[in-house]
């Protein structure tokens, strides 16, 4: 019995010694304050290998830059809070933050308006290029409509739209100057007033650009009735703010080749340009507040866009698809595996709003070098280009133009006939305002914006139903919607930018019965387009893009974040060997 206890004694003993053998040791991570950020729990103990979260309490005007740390790291925003993630800390670690002064300063001048030049300070912790004032505020001029803002006094410079977003040295002052431009004389405008303001009947006046007033005999224009301008011969009109509604027919087979109106106009008729084959160039000027922040995450397309222009100069990496490339491309891991090689943008939206008029404005700020890497949804109309005209789902698309309408310049309006139509449905589904300086966040308190513009927050939970289409269907594959894609393609490398194409993800399991048959069909298809057109190259496998209903999130184009890891691996994988073949991977320029 003795020496039964003895052995038990023994055998506990050597059970605790073992569990404390066991147990792992911890590691101390710290992260060192700076001038404009407290951190509440600035050291913390964890075991190798873990993920180690510091909130960041920032002060008004600074943001988060960079972090001295040899590993992966994320920046995230939850519950209106934010974060910074220190991944897979192996070693005691003491990494240092480093913020950015988030003040600039632009200076307004009347030139030649009424009021005292003004000059501002705007915080751009939240949006890299601050929006401009929209003038109305600021100064007057009598018989002259603002006609937006320019770096030079006489126009020379760059041109920025009243409200749209310019770019800011921290350095220096910013110096912008107002464009006026006279009104074309009442005695060529015919009208009648009313109680609801004056109505433009008709122009008999030579002027170019044609500047229609505010006021005709004291009164506001707030309309252009059908056939007033028919046969003008002017090649730009610069519509008036007063103005509220253009009819049917308004500007009939005119040469209108530039048109400049406000954001508060209310109708434009569908056939009120009918006939202007050469209206090609939309300048749109804020002068109400925007609503795309209250409205979609979709909002988040102008900042995108600045993603873009402040990596002017860098050899640039351009994600681009569906919301399949929002939410699938895990861009800080794609940074973090591709180090200084290239800078990640990726470009994402949405799969359902026009693509054509996105790749549109994205290719006006590709340079030499940059490669354009387009994963389009091949359930998508849209991104295959067999549907280009612009539909009621394209709110989608303004709620985030509207930050910039400066973008909507690079659209060519003889590509785009229904752009007028959309824009004014959006104007209609506005039902309350925002401002410049907020951003999308949802009711849980998440951004859709991080850094090189992928979604930052966690995907950990598959949802129940998914909605959304899933098809495999070569006939979608259309002849002249891919001879469409096949010209974008060419235009951006007419800019000097490589195009590699590869998959969106499918949900297999979402696919027609008698579609799931059809993947090697489909890849066999979608090849032969890519591989008939002059420019591009498919890198991917459509079989290795394929999914299941468990790996995704809440639609059948968004997944976890871990099988989005794993999909931006194999984007990655795909992307190299083709360069590499190309001799471009490694490529100084």
């Amino acid at each position: 019995m003795k020496r039964s206890v003895f052995l038990c004694a023994l055998l506990a003993l050597l059970l605790c010694g073992c569990s404390g053998i066991t147990n792992p040791p911890t590691i101390t991570v710290s992260l060192v304050e700076t001038e404009g950020c407290y951190i509440p729990a600035n050291g913390q103990r964890v075991r190798p290998g873990e993920d180690v979260s510091f909130e960041l309490v920032l002060e008004e005007g600074y943001a988060f830059a960079s972090v001295a740390y040899d590993g992966e790291y994320r920046f995230e925003i939850r519950d209106g809070k934010e974060y910074l993630r220190l991944v897979n800390v192996r070693y005691p670690t003491r990494a240092r933050l480093t913020l950015t002064d988030q003040y600039r300063t632009i200076h307004y001048d009347p030139n030649g308006g009424q009021g005292d030049a003004v000059t501002r300070s705007c915080d751009v912790s939240v949006h890299l290029r601050p929006n401009t004032s929209i003038g109305t505020d600021l100064f007057r001029n009598p018989g002259h409509t603002l006609l937006g803002w320019n770096t030079e006094p006489d126009g020379s410079g760059l041109r920025i739209g009243l409200g749209s977003r310019v770019s800011v040295s921290p350095e220096e002052t910013l110096k912008l100057y107002a464009q006026w431009v006279p009104w074309s004389g009442e005695s060529d405008f015919r009208f009648t007033a009313g109680d609801s303001g004056t109505t433009v009947t008709g122009y008999t006046g030579t002027d170019d650009p044609v500047v229609v007033p505010e006021y005709l005999d004291g009164k506001p224009v707030s309309r252009i009735a059908a056939g007033a301008f028919r046969d003008c011969g002017a090649g730009a009109v610069v519509l008036p703010k007063t103005l509220r509604t253009v009819e049917d027919g308004a500007f009939v087979d005119c040469a209108l080749r530039e048109l400049t109106l406000f954001d508060n106009v209310e109708v434009i008729g569908s056939g009120c340009f009918s006939g202007c084959s050469e209206l090609s160039v939309l300048h749109i000027n804020a002068i109400e507040p925007p609503y795309g922040y209250e409205y979609r995450r979709e909002s988040c397309l102008a900042d995108k866009v600045d993603l873009l222009i402040q990596a002017r100069g860098q050899r640039k990496l351009v994600f681009y698809g569906g919301c399949s490339m929002w939410y699938n491309l895990d861009s800080q891991y794609a940074q973090y595996l591709l180090g200084d090689r290239w800078q990640v943008v990726n470009m994402g939206l949405n799969g359902v709003v026009n693509s054509a008029v996105q790749m549109r404005i994205i290719t006006e700020y590709l340079e030499p070098g940059d490669v354009f890497f387009h994963t389009p949804e091949l359930s998508s109309r849209t991104q295959l280009m067999s549907e280009m005209a612009l539909g009621p789902q394209d709110d989608k698309l303004w709620c985030g133009l509207e930050y910039n309408y400066d973008l909507v310049a690079h659209v060519d309006l003889r590509e785009f006939p229904t752009l007028l139509d959309t824009f004014c449905q959006w104007l209609d589904k506005k039902t309350e305002g925002a401002d410049y300086s907020g951003r999308y966040v949802d009711g849980e308190g998440r951004t859709f914006l991080d850094e090189m513009g992928g979604i930052p927050f966690p995907r950990e939970r598959p949802a129940g139903i998914l909605p959304d289409g899933v098809w495999l269907d070569p006939a979608f594959l259309e002849p002249e919607a891919m001879a469409r894609l096949a010209a974008y393609y060419r235009a951006i490398a007419d800019k000097g930018a490589h195009v590699y194409v590869s998959y969106a993800c499918v949900n297999l399991d979402a696919v027609p019965e008698n579609q799931q048959g059809n993947v090697a069909r489909m890849d066999a298809a979608f090849r032969a387009c890519i591989d008939a057109m002059d420019e591009g190259k498919l890198v991917s496998r459509l079989e290795d893009y394929l999914y299941r209903n468990g790996d995704f999130y809440d639609t059948n184009y968004h997944l976890l974040s871990e099988a989005a890891r794993e999909n931006t691996q194999r984007w990655l994988r795909d992307l190299r060997a083709q360069m590499e073949q190309d001799g471009l991977w490694n490529a100084e320029t």
